[in-house]
């Protein structure tokens, strides 16, 4: 029961975001998704680009 209530609530959280425009609407939404544990990539959140010299800063 708590995985279809789980899947449910990913399925209305990507929904509202996908059609939000509200800048912070769209950063609760994707707080919740992140504490769902949503694993989906979303438009803007790519891959972490890291320096390959450990002495640069990021």
């Amino acid at each position: 029961m708590q995985d279809f209530i789980r899947d449910e609530n990913l399925k209305l959280y990507r929904a509202a975001l996908a059609r939000s425009t509200d800048q912070d609407q769209r950063r609760v939404l994707l707080v919740l998704l992140g504490l769902l544990g949503d694993e989906q990539p979303r438009p803007g959140s790519g891959p972490k680009q890291f320096a390959s010299d450990p002495d640069q800063g990021v």
